[in-house]
């Protein structure tokens, strides 16, 4: 049994709902906005979530406080940016301390006014933000340096911080904790691919893992499963491509995810 909520949200901002401002991850221009001196914050918003989601509960469980992310070294315009990106959603706490469920109060989810009780958290559009940049600090600075990196360096480093993960038994990919793509019908060869990807450890490069199927064509069959795997996800943050020789995937993430990241059928499969 899921352990229930305590939170009361008589007008909940829609923080658990992916935002419709920019649901994606932005081009290498609007990254430099976002100061170095702000990845902190971002730190302890993806925390937050990560822990939220661990302990299947409301976000808005361990919102966290406008002095705490002030004092993190972020700066209200910057909150004000994030917002208005739809990166992050507020609300302001009523709850008193004697109180053991925190309450918020609605405020307009494009709303840039804040007070001492203004409480933050990533939507899920923010947490795919922050994973990026928490994974590649040289974007804040050098946007287009981080772009000329070779895909594999690229690939580690990210790998290392917010690496894919493929769940079989929630047949959901992940990368750290934001849901890329999640299966609703079986799709047999692309949960080899993943299952390949998941048993090595995430290596940049796995053989073709599809067994023969008659007549058809392997190296067909293998670039048809690549495109599938790219197709319909729910944010652009990691895409599959062949290795040249027809016999191989490789993948990279996707700091800067597309604007078409999310199909318009709303299909996963």
């Amino acid at each position: 049994m899921k352990p229930s909520t305590n939170t009361r949200l008589p007008n909940p901002p829609p923080a658990d709902r992916e935002p419709r401002p920019n649901g994606h991850i932005d081009n290498g221009e609007s990254l430099a906005n976002i100061r170095r001196r702000a990845l902190e914050a971002l730190r302890l918003l993806a925390e937050a979530h990560r822990y939220a989601r661990e302990l299947e509960r409301s976000v808005w469980d361990f919102a966290l406080e406008v002095d705490i992310l002030l004092s993190a070294g972020c700066t209200l315009s910057e909150l004000r940016w994030l917002v208005c990106k739809g990166y992050v959603a507020h609300a302001a706490e009523i709850s008193e301390p004697s109180e053991l469920t925190r309450t918020f109060h609605r405020v307009h989810t494009t709303g840039l006014k804040f007070g001492r009780r203004t409480c933050f958290v990533l939507t899920e559009a923010g947490m795919a933000f922050a994973a990026a940049l928490i994974a590649c600090p040289s974007l804040f600075s050098h946007p287009r340096a981080a772009e000329s990196q070779s895909q594999d360096s690229k690939a580690v480093a990210l790998t290392d911080a917010v690496g894919p993960r493929w769940d079989r038994d929630r047949q959901e990919l992940r990368v750290g904790s934001v849901v890329v793509k999640q299966y609703k019908v079986p799709a047999a060869n692309q949960e080899r691919v993943l299952a390949a990807f998941e048993e090595e450890g995430w290596p940049v490069h796995v053989d073709d893992p599809l067994p023969p199927a008659g007549e058809l064509d392997p190296k067909r069959r293998l670039h048809d499963t690549i495109n599938s795997l790219n197709r319909n996800q729910k944010v652009s943050l990691i895409r599959f491509f062949g290795d040249g020789s027809g016999e191989g995937v490789r993948w990279e993430l996707m700091p800067e995810a597309k604007k078409n990241g999310k199909s318009r059928n709303g299909r996963t499969a």
